[in-house]
């Protein structure tokens, strides 16, 4: 851990206290929670037009989707803004940062499903848990498909109602794609 001064608007401090009932402690992983939410995710909202949506409206959207319609916009995402993004963000585009894309982007900060996984480097499953129907499940699995084409992978995916499974098997050698400029 790396201590660091700040200064800070009065009314920010005001509400800072009030949330953590002026514990000191508490204060710095608030503070510490909020800096971290803002690089890891807050700075790329701006850049690429993304939102965080209720979960309800988006389990509408998705139902008035066709799975075909889900599935044509997510092999179109996956072949193009999220390769840009995946880019953009971690300056590479391998298997580590597609799943840390959907684990930290989708999951953790845009709560669009619950994320995990199990397996070892050659095998690995991964779960998008979201309840939001086979729209959902198609979108979510094209775009992986469409990402572990780019890099070469073998992908088998089960869509449900209520999640996506998907079971990754990297073939003979995993490929990269080289980061370009992106314009901001």
């Amino acid at each position: 851990m790396t201590r660091r001064t700040f200064a800070i608007q009065s009314d920010v401090s005001e509400k800072i206290d009030a949330l953590v009932d002026g514990h000191t402690l508490e204060a710095n992983l608030l503070v510490d929670k909020a800096l971290r939410r803002y690089l890891e995710w807050g700075r790329f909202v701006e850049n690429f037009k993304l939102v965080t949506s209720d979960p309800r409206l988006m389990k509408l959207f998705w139902s008035h989707l066709t799975v075909e319609e889900a599935r044509e916009m997510g092999l179109q995402n996956g072949n193009s803004a999220v390769v840009e993004f995946i880019l953009y963000y971690f300056r590479k585009f391998d298997l580590e940062s597609v799943l840390k894309t959907f684990r930290v982007i989708g999951a953790e900060y845009s709560n669009s499903f619950v994320y995990s996984e199990s397996g070892e480097d050659r095998n690995r499953t991964i779960v998008l848990s979201h309840n939001m129907g086979q729209s959902a499940s198609a979108y979510y699995g094209a775009s992986l498909k469409a990402l572990s084409a780019r890099l070469g992978m073998e992908m088998e995916l089960e869509e449900s109602d209520d999640q996506l499974v998907c079971k990754i098997r990297l073939v003979d050698k995993e490929q990269t794609v080289a980061p370009k400029t992106l314009k901001a």
